[in-house]
């Protein structure tokens, strides 16, 4: 695979530790490469008017501007795939209805609690298959 075909990844969490396991993740596939980091929803919106993303990796929860309002913002001037991370986004949650409406590419919930790292493991297993899906899809 050349490095033209590999996919940036921008990730948005206001936890420094859940970006750092989250770009580990990202980096365990030679389809996807770290463009970037941000730490609110702002912060990606910044990001995203300088710099071309693929996939964005976004948390709900943060401070400055939520995941949910940054997807808002996103759908209305960036074409770029979304999947939300969040322990807020569990599949009944009000949340996760509300990005859903919005038109959100995928949602998977993040490990809480203490990192137990099988557990990471598998969500972040999921988390790669999801994002084939989601940059393959038109």
């Amino acid at each position: 695979m050349s490095l033209a075909d590999t996919k940036k990844v921008l990730i948005v969490d206001d936890s420094k530790m859940m970006r750092v396991l989250l770009a580990r993740v990202v980096k365990s596939d030679a389809s996807f490469e770290v463009a970037g980091e941000a730490e609110n929803g702002q912060a990606a919106l910044d990001f995203l008017s300088e710099t071309a993303i693929d996939l964005i990796l976004l948390d709900i929860e943060m401070p400055v501007m939520d995941g949910v309002e940054a997807l808002r913002q996103i759908r209305l001037k960036h074409n770029v795939k979304v999947i939300i991370v969040s322990s807020l986004a569990q599949v009944a949650s009000v949340q996760a209805a509300e990005v859903k409406q919005i038109g959100v590419d995928g949602i998977v919930d993040k490990p809480g609690g203490a990192m137990d790292p099988s557990l990471a493991d598998k969500k972040g297993q999921q988390l790669i298959a999801l994002m084939h899906e989601v940059t393959t899809r038109q």
